[in-house]
Parts: C-alpha cells; structure tokens; sequence
C-alpha cells in the first residue's frame, strides 16, 4: 500500500531542514525571485530592549499569497515558506533578547544597561508566576503589582508532582490539594531529567499582563471560572493588535543547578530556593539550560513558539576551552559513554501503591510506583537532540551570537533551536484513526494526522527542547499517540502505523482543555475527594479537536494542569472512591 503525500506536505516538515539562504546585510530584503536563491532579512541591529508584536508584518505580506491583504494572517506558498521561517527565528531572537534584557523596577527594559549586565532584573523577571495565578482552592489572584511582587521577591521552584501537595505560602503544610499541580521537578507528563552531576533539573513558568488581565477577567484562573465561562464562551486569549497592544506570552524555563565543574561564565545564573520533589528544601545557584516563548500573535492564531537552549547542553566543541582553561563537557551527555541509551526516562522508585486484583476483588496485586525519589534517582540522563537545528537558523544564531559576543554578554553562549508556526492559518487539522476497507484491511491516517496534527499546517512539524521534553524525543514508533487517539482503551492504537516523530510545541498544547462541569454519578450526586476535612468535585476537561469546539484552552495548559477547585459545600456528594470502577480487564483489547 502506498501513500502520494502532497509536495506541500513534505515541505512544512522538512523545510527548516533542507532550507539554505545567505546572510543579508541588516537592512537588506528582498522578495524571492523565481530561479534565484531568496535573499533573506539579516538581523536588525544594534540589539533592541524592545518586545516586538508580532513579524515584520510587511515582509510576510510580501511573501504571501495575498500581497494586498492588508492584515494577517497570511497564507504563505510552500517556495516562500523558508524565507518566512527566517522572519519567524527573527521574531523569536527578538523576543528572546527583550525578555532577558534588563529591567527597571515597573518591569521596562532599562535601556541605560545592556544584555551584558548580568545581575539586573530581567525584563521576564517582571511577569507572574503562575502560582500567584492559579492559588490554593481557586482563590482569585492578587492584583496584577502585588502578583508580580510576590513572584519575585522570594524567589523559589517550587517543585512537587502532578496533582497535590502545598501551596507556595505553605511549604510545611502536609498532604492534600495545596501544592502546585504542574510538574516543576518534572517534566510535563513525564519525569526527571538529570544532570551529568546527578542533579535534577528545575523548572519554572510565567506569564506576562495581557494573559494574567484575561484569566482574571473571566475568572479562569479556577475551576469554577472555568466551567460557567466554557458554557457560553470560547477561551481566546488575546493575541497583539498591530502596534498598540501585544499578545498573551507565556514563558518556561528550565535550570541546572551549577557545580563546581560548571563554568559559570557561559551560563545565566540565578540564586534560588527550591522545595524539591523529596528531601528537604534547599538553596543555590542555578544556571539557565533552557527557554520556551509562547506568544499569541495576529500572524499565529496557534501561537509562535520559540524554544531556546544552552549551546553546550548536548554537543561542544572540543577544540574549544572554558574560561579555566579546561576542554568543555555537554550539559546533558556523556561523551565517554557514547553506547548509553539515550533520552531514557528514570525508572520510578518511591510511593508504592498495591494494584486491584480481579482474582481476589482487593488491592492486593502487584505494586507500583507511582513518584520518585530525588536521593535514589541520580543516574544522569544520555540526552541526545535527536532533530538537529536547522541550518537556516544556526546561521542566523550565528549572527546574533555574535552580536552578544560583541557586547561580552553570557547570552553569546544560547542558541534558537527553532520557531513553529502556521503556513496557511485557515487549513483546518486532519483527525487520527483508521479506516476500515472493504476486504477488512485498516488504512492508516497517518502520515497526514501528524503533518496536519493542528490548525493550519504548523511548520516545522516537529519541535522539542532537550531540556523540556526529553523523553518525547523516540524516533520510529507508532503513530497513533502523536496523533491524538489517548481516549482509547489502554493498549488500543487508533493508527498503529510506525512513523518517525518526536512531538511539538504547538502539537502537545494543541491537546490542552478547560473544566467544562463537574463529573456526577447515575444519580446526579457530584462525585467528590475528600481532603483534610472538604470535599473536592471531579473536574471534567474538554480539549481542543479537529472536528470542532469541545472545550479547548486555547493551547494552554495551565488552565487544566494548574487551576484548582473551591471546596464544595453542598451535600449532594457521592465519594470518588465508592464510584470507580476496578479494572478487571485481563488481555489488552489491541489482542
């Protein structure tokens, strides 16, 4: 059997990576012309401290299939798609530059300093913290200047699992469903990632005024909020109105704690406290290994997104010495073990839970763990970039690099890995699953599920950051999973497919949902946890779709990872535990 993939098709997965153009000088562009290699825009200089709204709008213009459209979205041809992608990596560097430039005490870059300055506040040093958003019981966040003072002004990672613990005001309070719900110690829907010292990586999550005013204006920032706003709404943050307003940003980054092998020149370094996973909390420093810029824009209705690097996380020179004189070591790889398997997810070791047995109707199976323990999981993890940067955008990295150099900041020493975003914004997604033939044979939606995953045919189709999603990075496997079919029964593969992949920015939060109601048992009594003493509803979450609106966030995650409940009051209540169902299902049903 036998698949014609449209041309466009391949090129929105691959053009990033064949795709090879000349530096410009700064202020040199040009439309491409049929038969020549595309002149390309260089990178503006001198380094500006401002934000910019979105691309440069006219460029883009020029090369869409619309030139006298006067507003994007643009839909761009497949020839020009390696020119735009070079104003996409522009837009990403800017923001990147902007964001970690000095700040003045209202958050404004300080344009008295340079990127060279590295013990300034930074520009997103200014945003919220999503645990001054999304608070203990759905409370409603403090206003916009105290949120920001409380992010910033005890600076912690507050690290803990996925689902309960303690809030950040309370770091000793025990149990429950206090603490932060998203994974700071993990990453998202995965694990541990550690060092080549054994120490775990950390993570942190922000957000700018244009996101932190719309969640508080809706009252998205609980569950709650979110199901009364669902009913009848839309979630649409905003994106930038040209060059009045700017779009939602939300930032991620991650942090290696810094040794005494670590040159501490090439990295940016902050001190923090940090409440780990388990064990005691402590202080230090840490070294920035990792950036994600997630910005809503006019040009992107599914968001820019930008992921940055440390450039010595995986691979180094190895002509190259550190400031001390010595040969430089990757970040996260260990280059005298290179038969190590590489992205390997550790291994959980801690909280022991009995599974249900169907033989005995008891919890007395076979035990899991469910968590791990920071003091047994040291074994450093082999990490490989398995989708090399694209040489179109290591070229302008080194343009801008070597702008940082020139003004002797560390940020001379991060690179862009790439920039995602939609060539045709109105295409809508293609759905995963099989078709069933006539003579009983299945046909496969893949490879179209993955190229057309989300809205309007995002390239590049393929977008990860070592430090961030490790363990995403997996090469050949089935196609079903990275194409959306997790609300099958276990073991069951809607596309069992092998395809290469590893995932994506926009591809992962395309799946991101909000609480639409709360779940009730056959009688209409609202299925609850008790914890310390108050009952907790079971949220439902919708998600986005390629076959319509079922109560999607609007590609973040946020809203369903972080957003917490108010205690309920009410007495029609049945508990969770009395409702659910024991998995007595003894084969998989793919058999």
């Amino acid at each position: 059997m036998t698949f014609q993939i449209p041309r466009r098709a391949w090129l929105l997965a691959l053009a990033p990576l064949l795709s090879a153009v000349h530096a410009a000088s700064p202020e040199e562009y040009h439309a491409p012309a049929a038969g020549n290699t595309p002149a390309v825009a260089a990178y503006p200089t001198p380094l500006s401290p401002e934000l910019p709204y979105d691309v440069d709008i006219p460029k883009l213009r020029a090369l869409s299939d619309t030139p006298a459209k006067p507003n994007p979205p643009f839909t761009i041809p497949d020839d020009n798609v390696p020119t735009a992608q070079r104003l996409f990596d522009i837009f990403a560097w800017q923001s990147f530059i902007a964001l970690n430039w000095p700040a003045l005490p209202d958050g404004a870059p300080d344009k008295a300093k340079t990127p060279a300055d590295n013990a300034a506040p930074r520009v997103w040093e200014r945003f919220v913290e999503i645990s001054e958003v999304f608070r203990e019981d759905g409370a409603a966040p403090k206003t916009w200047k105290d949120a920001v003072e409380a992010s910033w002004k005890n600076r912690a990672f507050w690290m803990s699992g996925m689902g309960v613990g303690m809030p950040p005001d309370e770091p000793n309070k025990p149990g429950g469903l206090h603490q932060p719900l998203l994974d700071e110690s993990l990453q998202a829907f995965t694990g541990p990632m550690i060092d080549q010292e054994g120490k775990w990586v950390r993570y942190q999550v922000a957000l700018n005024q244009v996101e932190f005013d719309y969640l508080v204006q809706n009252k998205l920032y609980n569950l709650e909020g979110q199901a009364a706003f669902t009913a009848k709404n839309k979630i649409e943050f905003p994106s930038n109105q040209g060059t009045t307003k700017r779009g939602a940003t939300e930032i991620k980054m991650a942090w290696k704690q810094m040794s005494d092998k670590d040159d501490r020149s090439r990295f940016f370094i902050r001190h923090a406290r940090v409440i780990p996973l388990s064990g005691k909390p402590f202080e230090a420093d840490f070294g920035l290994v990792g950036m994600h810029i997630s910005v809503r824009t006019e040009s992107s209705p599914t968001w820019t997104w930008a992921t940055f690097e440390q450039v010595d996380n995986t691979t180094v020179n190895d002509l190259e010495r550190n400031s001390r004189g010595k040969p430089l070591r990757p970040n996260f790889f260990n280059v005298e073990n290179f038969v190590k398997p590489v992205n390997v997810l550790a291994p959980k070791n801690a909280g022991p839970v009995k599974q249900y047995n169907p033989a005995t109707g008891q919890d007395d199976g076979k035990t899991l763990y469910t968590t791990w323990d920071e003091s047994k999981t040291t074994d450093p993890t082999q990490t490989l970039m398995v989708l090399q940067i694209p040489k179109a955008t290591n070229n302008l990295n080194d343009q801008v690099r070597g702008l940082l150099k020139s003004m002797g900041s560390v940020f001379q020493y991060y690179e862009l890995i790439g920039t995602q975003w939609p060539v045709d914004p109105p295409f809508p997604a293609f759905p995963n699953g099989v078709a069933a033939q006539p003579d009983g044979r299945l046909l496969p939606s893949s490879p179209e599920s993955i190229l057309f995953k989300i809205p309007g045919k995002v390239t590049p189709v393929h977008l990860v950051n070592t430090t961030m999603e490790t363990f995403f990075q997996n090469g050949n496997q089935p196609a079903g999973p990275l194409a959306e079919d997790d609300r099958l029964p276990p073991g069951l593969l809607a596309d069992p497919a092998t395809v290469f992949a590893t995932e994506s920015c926009a591809g992962c939060h395309f799946s991101a949902g909000a609480c639409i109601g709360f779940k009730k048992d056959n009688n209409g009594k609202y299925l609850v946890q008790t914890i310390d003493g108050k009952n907790y509803r079971v949220p439902m979450f919708g998600k986005n779709a390629s076959r319509g609106v079922t109560g999607n966030a609007d590609y973040s995650w946020l809203l369903q990872l972080r957003a917490q409940s108010a205690p309920y009051e009410g007495t029609d209540v049945t508990q969770l535990s009395d409702y659910i169902i024991p998995n007595s299902q003894k084969v998989c049903p793919a058999n």
